[in-house]
């Protein structure tokens, strides 16, 4: 591996290390408190009173101390924790008391979304392994949310549970009782249990947070800092069976794509059944799978306008895959509460929504009708952790081969645009000791080719291996250094890999770059990746340093997300933050940050220095700005593929601000402004309003305006021997004025804790008008020759929409010609969701999705015209109907 550190890059991260040798010991805390729990012959009635005896029968947990707003103070509402416990469930009873009760915020919301009202949350670790736990939560509005404890402090709240609870108010304050079924938590099959336990209160008028174990907030952890919970003998755990059915009628109603279209006369009606399951494979370990699954009742992704060479990232949202999640996805992540990252291309070695992603494969034929998106057969994932201290997680997903019929001249055929591929991943984790932690990761995908289309476009093999640790530098955990390396294969076809050499990850026929070059007969491709990162974990200053690289061969695209190869980089950050309030401040905190980016070739691809100062009020408003600034530079991804320009120094500075968000209407703002030495230059500003109008409808929307000046956006490449300024080819670029608005609006609709609607709206408009063409003029500068001023000449052709370039006047390069790039892009996408949680764990959805585009007057932007165009568009509706059931115990 070559060394691609500079030595001032070098010098700062050993130079924080030795800080952290030489930082000072921190104060031995007292020896926690113990809660127990009793045993209960029978088990109380879940409807949010403690009347029954056996609540009497427990000892009362209480004493909470506030986190916010007075750190250390004693909480200023008495809270009192009760635990009970049978062979089938644990118990908790809260009686929440309220000097004011008839201010209690009961505002509801849907399940799993942060309620925005009075509430009480349980933290368990059943596994006491003081990393993992559980979080179930409920509102004074009986709002329930759970999420997965990992890594100590971190939250994965995809986790779904199914669990009860109930709450009661009356002139003292408010009560609630909740059930969580054994067969729900992991923990260990043993005689005698030992778990740990805390519970966080929050009083919403008074914006207060305590806890019955407080954490500072200049110090870290979750799962480490938890009480004990004793008293649990006799409790063993459960295996469980849990299985959800679903059943689907799906209606689609399109828009005709053309007269004489054999495959849509504009609707078209389709019927679904699949399962999912969850068995308790043993007391710590869970085996889930799902066949055929339907995710109708996501939210749809975003209209984007992509004028880049890489895709877009978009969240996965589906809940078979997010579940579990943290698993898989904590590579490279454990033991520090910090990942700061600057102009970091560090690959993401999973992407679940790879899984039954849309066709990669095109068909052709004067009428085509295709997949949106592969269907998964099947998927399978075991994921836990043992009494060794293993954590473990396997993922084995199927998907079905797709084809698309087409039509050529009346005669009809299909084509294969995705063959059937298996993906597996696999996770493991071991604790060792106290202070240190070792992991290893995997995916493999592999494909079924069965025509030389396929072979020619997709890998046959692809597989990441790779392995991780953290290590804990003092005995306190309050610095740690984290690390991962990875490598990655894969094989196919000389053409598929000529492909992948030519894909903008890479680049590998950049005539100036001497550490790559393209090999035509290549079978296969490898590459590797690896980070170094130290952080402080606690106190209130804080550093993250971190050294990471990627070379130019890595390739996890088949299941993973990957942009910019062939990079290595450093940064470094100093975060300092006060959390007692002062005269005109709640909390404030400032950080500044120095980074660097080298290709392999050892050539800085970015050099910046960055900043940030936030303060929260004493009324919870909230303002804070960040600046930025980049030296000058090479840039090896300007001319796609060509050789490299120059990077021109740039600054942006960044302005937000927040109302307080407990009010019935609150307002964030956002104003960003770019420039560059070049002359270009973009600003974006945003207002987001929420509206609270009444405790069942909450509002959110605002608009969101763009406005871009950029000197040079990549059109596209000419090869020309004669070009010989420029190894042979010609790398054109034109002047983009682009503009773009959007408004993204939410609504939630909440008629009961159990029923609920929600509404996602985002009308786009993203208009952009090209001028100036030119081509580079030399390698390594950001000079151009302008066509028609100071080279040669171009005309426009209003019937074709096209540009005829000839570079050199009376000389002797070849003419050449390239469409319009204007675009005029106008998106509506609406998608409406009613839930009906029949049961705990089953539910009945109805949702409506409607997408409409429109690309009139490119180039031209005129927001009334746009505006009218967008909403009068014709488009394509989706109605869905899905009931899932939930069978366990």
């Amino acid at each position: 591996m070559p060394l691609l550190l500079s030595r001032h890059a070098l010098g700062l991260f050993v130079g924080v290390g030795i800080a952290a040798v030489a930082s000072g010991q921190t104060p031995e805390r007292p020896a926690p408190r113990i809660i127990r729990a009793v045993r209960t012959s029978t088990p109380p009635t879940i409807d949010g009173r403690l009347t029954e005896e056996a609540w009497a029968a427990a000892p009362v947990a209480d004493g909470f101390t506030q986190r916010d707003p007075d750190e250390g103070r004693p909480a200023t509402e008495r809270t009192e924790v009760r635990i009970l416990f049978d062979d089938t469930a644990v118990y908790v009873g809260a009686r929440m008391f309220d000097g004011e009760p008839t201010r209690i915020t009961r505002r509801l919301s849907s399940r799993d979304s942060d309620a925005d009202a009075d509430r009480l949350t349980i933290y368990l670790d059943p596994m006491r392994d003081k990393l993992t736990g559980a979080i179930f939560r409920v509102s004074a509005a009986n709002v329930q949310q759970d999420a997965a404890l990992y890594n100590d402090s971190w939250w994965d709240g995809t986790w779904d549970a199914v669990w009860q609870s109930q709450v009661s108010t009356d002139d003292q304050g408010w009560s609630a009782e909740i059930r969580i079924p054994l067969s729900q938590l992991r923990f260990t099959n043993a005689d005698r249990q030992t778990w740990g336990i805390n519970v966080e209160r929050f009083v919403r008028r008074k914006n207060e947070y305590s806890w019955l174990e407080m954490v500072p907030k200049n110090e870290n952890g979750n799962a480490s800092r938890m009480l004990e919970l004793t008293g649990l003998d006799g409790m063993h755990p459960r295996r469980n069976l849990e299985l959800l059915p679903y059943v689907a009628a799906r209606a689609e109603f399109v828009q005709p794509a053309a007269a004489g279209n054999p495959f849509n006369d504009g609707s078209r009606g389709f019927g679904a059944a699949g399962l999912d399951m969850k068995w308790g494979l043993s007391s710590n370990l869970t085996v889930s799978a799902t066949v055929n699954p339907d995710f109708g009742q996501v939210e749809v992704d975003p209209a984007v306008v992509n004028l880049t060479a890489f895709e877009t990232f978009f969240d996965e949202k589906r809940p078979f895959f997010l579940e579990g999640s943290q698993i898989f996805n904590n590579f490279g992540r454990g033991g520090a509460n910090d990942y700061w990252g600057f102009n970091n291309s560090e690959p993401q070695i999973f992407y679940s929504r790879r899984i039954g992603r849309a066709p990669q494969l095109a068909a052709s034929g004067d009428y085509v009708d295709a997949p949106t998106a592969t269907t998964i057969l099947g998927a399978a994932k075991l994921t836990g952790k043992t009494s060794g201290r293993w954590s473990l997680g396997l993922l084995q997903a199927i998907t079905g081969e797709e084809t698309a019929r087409t039509s050529v001249g009346g005669f009809g055929s299909r084509a294969v645009v995705e063959p059937l591929t298996s993906y597996t991943v696999a996770r493991v984790q071991r604790e060792v000791g106290n202070r240190t932690g070792l992991g290893f990761l995997a995916t493999s995908v592999s494909r079924q080719l069965n025509t030389q289309a396929a072979k020619d476009g997709l890998s046959s093999d692809a597989f990441v291996v790779g392995t991780d640790a953290y290590w804990f530098v003092d005995g306190d955990k309050e610095w740690v250094l984290t690390g991962d390396l990875a490598t990655s294969r894969v094989s196919g076809t000389t053409t598929l890999l000529e492909k992948l050499q030519r894909a903008p990850q890479r680049y590998y026929q950049r005539p100036d770059a001497p550490h790559v070059h393209l090999d035509p007969t290549l079978t296969s491709l490898s590459g590797f990746t690896g980070r170094v990162n130290l952080n402080r974990n606690r106190g209130n200053w804080r550093v993250n340093a971190a050294l990471w690289t990627g070379s130019p061969g890595w390739e996890s695209n088949d299941l993973g997300f990957h942009s910019t190869g062939d990079r290595a980089g450093a940064h470094a950050v100093v975060f300092v933050q006060g959390t007692r309030p002062r005269p005109f401040s709640r909390s404030r905190s400032v950080w500044a940050a120095k980074s660097w980016t080298w290709n392999f070739a050892r050539e800085m691809q970015s050099d910046t220095w960055n900043m940030q100062a936030r303060n929260t009020f004493m009324n919870y408003w909230s303002a804070g700005i960040n600046a930025g600034y980049g030296r000058r530079t090479l840039d090896d991804r300007l001319t796609r593929g060509g050789p490299s320009a120059e990077s021109p120094s740039s600054g942006f500075v960044n302005l937000q601000g927040n109302t307080d968000s407990r009010r019935w209407l609150s307002v964030s703002s956002n104003y960003n402004q770019n420039w560059r030495e070049s002359g270009a230059w973009s600003r974006n500003a945003s207002v987001s309003l929420n509206f609270k109008p009444s405790p069942r409808l909450t509002i959110s929307t605002g608009p969101q305006w763009n406005r871009n000046h950029s000197i040079a956006q990549y059109v596209t490449t000419i090869t020309d021997a004669t070009a010989t300024h420029t190894f042979g080819g010609r790398y054109v670029f034109g002047g983009l004025e682009q503009s773009q608005l959007t408004m993204t609006t939410r609504v939630s609709v909440i008629v009961t804790p159990k029923v609920s609607m929600q509404v996602f709206a985002q009308p786009l408009i993203a208009v952009g008008d090209y001028g100036d063409f030119k081509e580079l003029a030399r390698p390594r500068s950001y000079d151009f020759l302008h066509y028609g001023v100071t080279a040669g000449s171009i005309a426009y052709d209003r019937l074709t929409r096209s540009y005829a370039v000839d570079p050199d006047g009376a000389g002797a390069a070849p003419a050449f010609s390239f469409s319009d790039p204007d675009f005029n892009f106008k998106s509506l996408r609406l998608n409406a969701v009613f839930r009906w949680e029949v049961k705990p764990g089953s539910a009945l959805y109805a949702v409506w999705t409607r997408q409409q585009v429109d690309l009139t007057n490119p180039g031209v932007f005129s927001p009334g015209r746009d505006a009218r165009a967008l909403f009068g568009a014709g488009g394509d509706d989706v109605i869905l109907v899905k009931m899932a059931y939930w069978l366990g115990r």
